[in-house]
């Protein structure tokens, strides 16, 4: 049953639209607003979408053009529904942005299923042609990949049977009992030096020696290498016949070094065997749903997350770029039992400073120019669920402020507005960036710090969990043969010496970095295996462009005294014990300033607060020197 996704801010228009498609062959889902349906079309599918064009926060033209940068969403149809009496540029918009059809309200039913339907058939029909020109498209590409891969096999194998014919002609040298030479031939001085008649065998250089160590084990069939010197290090292959006398023995020696090279670069063109199914620790019951590994660490990160996803404790979370804090975000949400409630993402750092409050607190009509229409915030719209702040230490010290009264009271202030409203948001937060080292250089305040670390949570870097990548690379490939529609004849893997290469490079960009690597050599055509030549520059060689940057939280640090800072209480130099006196007075001043911090700086509230009379409160500031 086709399954259509209908966006209206109106209660009322959703439920006509429900009684128009009661009764057809469409099933319909509805969302009252664009973050809604954004996140629908995240966890599900669907075959059509009406959108309505005014909607407070993301208008349809917005999600519209969102819906289109999604590869998951892009070829979805687009009808819009809307009942501004706009003109013709409004519809120009509209199908510049990807819609199929624009439709202004009031529409009646059969109007309306009329055209879902022809909608619903143009889409089939281009979808049909789409998969026939795909089809064709991967038929062609995998046989230039097939062509390419059979002549790369066989250079190899012309390669491999070349150093045959040249590994073909053998050395031999005779020893008696004692390993003294007795005769060689020039092939074995070739390959082992000068070996003089009647000398020992061990005397006659340090490849000479080596051989006779391997002679005096008793060995009858061996490879031996030979150390590296101003040549290339060579393997000997090493063959002992016992003559009839008892005494002699003839040393057959076979220079298989380009054999095994050959042998070695078609073995590393060969797809790498498939990770290990790692066991997981018997108190493991739960998992990070999306988070690949089996690190020790993820394991112990998923166990925290576990036991904070079903709670509305405020968490912070730590982590370097492109580890997937936001993975872990949506887990303590929808893992858990406001999984049905709104969750909310925003980069502190991808809005304008001007817009920030707006967009995070909302805004009343009038409140300034161009606000012709009161909006609701991301908080008002996250009520009841979460909302994840990535990046808060992009965040400026005057929206700190804002927010730091949301999560001392549950009050928001829309722009414009006379009286706070509640909400009931749980707040979650991310930074690649050490905060306590914010708050001692002046950059972001210290009673937000304290509100945000009730719990703290560390995202592993890829380079602390290398033995993840091998199933992270398997994931990507499977993911990236479907997007580039790759699913007749798919990527099987990486080779073992392209593995080899991403095991050796530190990845500064962590998780999304490996993503974006295997999503480039999918860009460029890889052929039926993912090899070395196919990896960028810097990870063949080991060199990343950027440092990777670690987020070293200093636990148990102090920040340096200042304003608003209780300072350390003195030690008694001579008895090595604190004084009662000076941990009395850090204990009230410390009270005080607390207080007055969730006050916002109100003496006479923070005396009531306090319970202190207004005089006594104002006795102890003096006091105190506050």
């Amino acid at each position: 049953m086709p399954r259509i996704l209908g966006v209206d801010d109106s209660a009322q228009n959703r439920t006509l639209i429900e009684l128009y498609l009661q009764g057809t062959e469409f099933e319909l889902v509805t969302a009252s607003s664009g973050h809604e349906a954004l996140e629908l079309c995240r966890r599900q599918q669907f075959d059509l979408i009406l959108l309505d064009v005014v909607m407070p926060q993301l208008d349809g033209f917005e999600v519209c053009r969102r819906l289109k940068n999604d590869p998951r969403t892009a070829f979805v149809p687009v009808i819009f529904l809307t009942g501004r009496l706009g003109d013709e540029s409004d519809r120009a918009a509209a199908y510049q942005l990807g819609a199929v059809d624009y439709i202004q309200k009031p529409v009646n039913r059969d109007e309306l299923v009329a055209r879902i339907r022809v909608m619903r058939r143009l889409e089939e029909a281009r979808s049909r042609l789409d998969r026939e020109n795909a089809a064709l498209r991967r038929e062609l590409v995998a046989t230039q990949q097939d062509l390419a891969s059979t002549a790369q096999r066989l250079d190899g194998m012309v390669a491999l049977r070349r150093e045959h014919l040249a590994a073909a002609s053998d050395a031999m040298l005779l020893l008696d009992a004692e390993l003294t030479i007795v005769d060689a031939d020039d092939a074995a001085e070739q390959l082992l030096g000068a070996l003089p008649l009647g000398a020992p065998l061990v005397s006659c250089g340090h490849g000479a020696a080596r051989l006779a160590g391997l002679l005096r084990d008793g060995a009858s069939s061996a490879d031996l290498l030979l150390p590296r010197g101003e040549r290339e290090a060579r393997t000997l292959r090493v063959r002992v016949h016992a003559l009839h006398d008892g005494q002699r023995k003839a040393v057959v020696l076979q220079d298989v070094s380009g054999v095994l090279a050959a042998e070695r670069s078609l073995r590393d063109r060969e797809v790498a065997a498939p990770p290990p199914v790692a066991k997981k620790p018997p108190q493991a019951d739960y998992t990070i749903t999306d988070f690949i590994g089996t690190a020790p660490s993820v394991y112990e990160l998923a166990e925290k997350v576990g036991r904070l996803r079903n709670n509305r404790s405020t968490v912070l979370i730590y982590g370097e770029s492109g580890v997937g804090k936001e993975l872990v975000a949506r887990a303590l949400h929808f893992d858990g039992r406001a999984r049905s409630a709104p969750f909310i993402p925003m980069h502190c750092g991808a809005i304008a400073p001007e817009l920030i409050e707006s967009e995070l607190f909302g805004h009343e009509k009038g409140a300034f120019t161009g606000a012709q229409q009161a909006r609701e915030g991301l908080f008002e719209a996250a009520d009841g669920g979460s909302i994840f702040l990535d990046e808060i230490a992009e965040m400026s010290l005057d929206i700190q402020v804002k927010l730091l009264r949301v999560l001392q009271r549950g009050e928001i202030r829309p722009v414009g507005a006379s009286q706070p409203r509640l909400v009931d948001v749980r707040i979650l937060a991310a930074t690649n960036r050490d905060l306590l080292d914010m708050v001692r250089a002046g950059t972001f305040r210290e009673d937000l710090y304290y509100r945000l670390e009730v719990v703290t949570l560390h995202v592993p870097p890829l380079r602390e969990r290398m033995h993840d990548l091998p199933e992270l690379v398997e994931h990507f490939v499977r993911l990236a043969n479907r997007r580039h529609d790759r699913l007749d004849h798919p990527v099987r893997g990486v080779s073992q010496a392209a593995l080899q290469r991403m095991l050796n490079y530190p990845w500064p960009g962590n998780v999304r970095e490996l993503e974006n690597v295997i999503e480039g050599a999918f860009a460029l055509g890889v052929g039926e295996v993912l090899q070395e030549e196919d990896l960028p520059r810097k990870v063949v060689l080991g060199q990343p462009e950027l440092v990777p940057r670690p987020v070293q939280r200093q636990r148990g640090a102090r920040s340096p005294v200042g304003r608003d800072e209780v300072p350390a209480p003195a030690v008694a130099e001579d008895a090595g014990v604190m004084d009662l006196r000076a941990l009395r007075l850090q204990a009230e001043r410390e009270a005080i300033v607390r207080a007055l911090a969730d006050c916002d700086g109100d003496k006479l509230a923070a005396a009531q607060h306090l319970g202190l009379s207004r005089s006594t409160f104002y006795r102890r500031l003096k006091d105190l020197d506050l």
